[in-house]
């Protein structure tokens, strides 16, 4: 695995959504777009504007001059010793990764990946008892995998959820990601690429919890991308589907189930 990979792992936004970012350019509306599935209680807040900063329920949102918005969430780390599933055995695999990785090799140690069958063995194997299981679509899920980051010394930084699953008409990614005591930072940035007259938007939920939305314009006509964020503090947990324009009603349905679900 590429060290890029491993942090688009953990960033949230997955290659085939960088590969369209760098291509897509964002659709500037002329008047905030409110989702339908929108409830009286789901206020939306349009941030616009060059270099204006906005703290919104454990983020701060930032425009950037050429490329779009720059999010940060505030993060809590998490000890380690409430963390009890069998995901610290990672803390020997990864030093043995460092040990035995060629220098010529391709691949970066520092992860390790572990195949899982279902959300409930994913919450088993962490073990975290505050860790929240969001609502998710569809039957069919592929590539549902936890990995872990770490260290030479075998000290747990991160520790995430991947999910995708597809339907005929949209492709979803879900991230849920821990940040634990070994993590170096308070805050975790997330980049979205795109043009300066990009929009995102916010909406709170009927559990009280912020969510960050951005929404994209992909080069190929009739396509979209729609990408949103929830921090609890110590979890930071991300939807993204993508989906034909005349599915948008399915789109908004997959981020509002997913959003009213964590809490």
């Amino acid at each position: 695995m590429k060290r890029e990979d491993i942090y688009e792992g953990m960033s949230g936004i997955g290659p085939d959504l960088i590969e369209e970012a760098e291509k897509h350019v964002f659709a500037a509306r002329r008047k905030p777009k409110i989702f339908r599935w929108a409830a009286a209680a789901a206020v939306f807040v349009l941030l616009c504007g060059v270099g204006v900063y906005g703290a919104a329920g454990g983020f701060t949102v930032r425009k950037l001059l050429l490329n779009g918005y720059e999010v940060r969430a505030n993060i809590s780390r998490i000890p380690m010793q409430e963390i009890t599933g069998r995901v610290n055995e990672a803390s020997e695999i990864i030093p043995e990764q460092y040990k035995t990785f060629p220098s010529y090799s391709s691949m970066y140690p520092g992860s390790f990946y572990k195949d899982v069958s279902s959300a409930e063995e994913a919450a088993a194997y962490i073990g975290y008892d505050k860790l929240q299981i969001p609502v998710f679509p569809y039957d069919h899920t592929d590539n549902f995998q936890v990995m872990v980051v770490g260290d030479p010394n075998g000290r747990i930084s991160q520790i995430q959820i991947m999910r995708d699953a597809y339907s005929e008409k949209v492709s979803a990614q879900n991230w849920t990601t821990l940040f634990t005591e070994h993590y170096d930072k308070n805050v975790f940035d997330i980049g979205f690429a795109g043009d300066p007259s990009a929009e995102i938007q916010e909406f709170t939920t009927g559990n009280g919890l912020r969510c960050i939305v951005f929404e994209a314009n992909a080069q190929l006509e009739g396509r979209k991308y729609m990408t949103a964020y929830i921090t609890t503090g110590d979890v930071v947990y991300m939807c993204n589907s993508a989906f034909n324009t005349a599915d948008l009603s399915e789109a908004e349905k997959i981020i509002h189930d997913w959003a009213e679900s964590i809490k």
